[in-house]
């Protein structure tokens, strides 16, 4: 049986930044819909938006333009400091911290499985190698009876005297 495999860093810490990871990913979701959808439709009105009367409007629009495009930068902003809280310096030395402890977990994961199919699959192959002989089919076995008794010559049969006494 093939020893089982063994994980050679803290779960705990994975866990912990991939819930990092994953708070992280959330926060460039939302600047990235502010950057797609949010900040393209304001200009969007903005062109929308003419004629003589309609400069409140404009102006009320363009205010919001720039405090979308504020929103954006802070956002971007904060992500390096989600993470400094966490001491880690940068993005980019989490991002590859977080890489090598992923690979190493799938690695894990993967050893694991095969151990496991392993394990598994030993007991039906033991039972395969001690499997008890199959039965004969009848007639083969009569056949065979058979031809040892044609090989071998016949034998007198003595006839048994019955003593009336004896019973």
């Amino acid at each position: 049986m093939p020893p089982k495999p063994t994980l050679d860093m803290d779960m705990a810490e994975f866990r912990h930044m991939r819930s990092l990871m994953i708070k992280v990913q959330d926060k460039a979701r939302e600047i990235k819909h502010l950057q797609d959808k949010v900040l393209p439709q304001l200009k969007q009105q903005i062109a929308d938006t003419k004629g003589l009367f309609k400069g409140k409007e404009r102006k009320a629009l363009e205010v919001k333009i720039k405090e979308t495009e504020a929103e954006i930068s802070d956002r971007l902003d904060k992500i390096p400091d989600t993470l400094k809280e966490d001491g880690y310096p940068d993005v980019q030395v989490f991002m590859r911290t977080f890489g090598e402890m992923e690979s190493v977990v799938e690695q894990y994961n993967r050893d694991l499985a095969e151990w496991e199919y392993q394990v598994s699959r030993k007991p039906t192959a033991a039972k395969e190698q001690y499997r008890p002989p199959e039965k004969q089919s009848v007639l083969k076995h009569l056949r065979e009876i058979q031809e040892r008794n044609r090989q071998k010559p016949p034998q007198r049969q003595r006839k048994k005297s019955f003593e009336r006494d004896s019973r």
